[in-house]
């Protein structure tokens, strides 16, 4: 019915979207390479590798492998806690997304679960405990929400005109990220076994070291609102 009574309004485009010209991919690659002439655009890209980053390679590379080789866990059994993972993630953006505070306190907040969610990945490393590999990737889950807060930093960071090309950059710098602490991980494990150490302890540690330097970059490095 929707198909044979509805009709969209015949319009004229507008002036300015019909001579508007089609960026080449150099041009927009430009645009993005652009923003980092404005001083806050380094603290962002270098919280935005880590943040996502820690908990995607966590659920993904190596959840499994602590509970079945740490602990003996089966498939099914480690199964069940990276789903509850899962469902943390999932509820979690919309608590933090109405719990935005805004402003400084979203910055200080960033800080904060960045390095909370290194703390949980120490504990991991080093406690070996089986409800501890349980119990902290759940909660870890349940706070990987704080990184819908880059999204509102980034829209208040730039103007109007650059949000497009700045939510981009955040964007490619998250998925980047996850392919680079994957590796980095993956050589810490590597080289921790060949010094005679446990390798998820190294890969843990060495993952919970990157949140921490994202963390501190983004605090010492200029930030939207403060002084270059």
């Amino acid at each position: 019915a929707i198909f044979l009574r509805v009709r969209d309004a015949a319009s004229e485009p507008a002036p300015e979207a019909a001579t508007q010209e089609r960026q080449s991919v150099w041009q927009a690659m430009g645009g993005l390479l652009q923003l980092f002439r404005l001083p806050h655009t380094a603290g962002l890209v270098a919280y935005a590798l880590v943040a996502y980053a820690g908990f995607i390679t966590l659920r993904g590379l190596w959840l499994g492998p602590i509970l079945i080789e740490r602990h003996g866990l089966s498939l099914v059994q480690s199964g069940n806690v990276a789903l509850l993972m899962t469902l943390g993630s999932m509820v979690s953006p919309a608590v933090f997304g109405r719990l935005d505070p805004g402003g400084e306190r979203r910055v200080r907040w960033l800080i904060g679960f960045s390095l909370t969610a290194g703390l949980l990945l120490l504990a991991m490393a080093f406690a070996r405990s089986l409800w501890l590999d349980v119990a902290l990737p759940i909660v870890y889950g349940a706070l990987s929400g704080y990184g819908l807060l880059q999204y509102g930093y980034v829209y208040g960071a730039y103007p109007a005109a650059a949000r497009g090309r700045a939510l981009s950059l955040f964007t490619m710098a998250m998925f980047l990220g996850v392919s680079l602490m994957q590796w980095v991980s993956g050589v810490a494990a590597t080289a921790a076994k060949s010094f005679g150490f446990e390798p998820f302890a190294g890969a843990l540690a060495t993952m919970a070291l990157m949140l921490a330097a994202g963390g501190v970059g983004f605090w010492l490095l200029p930030r939207a609102g403060t002084p270059p």
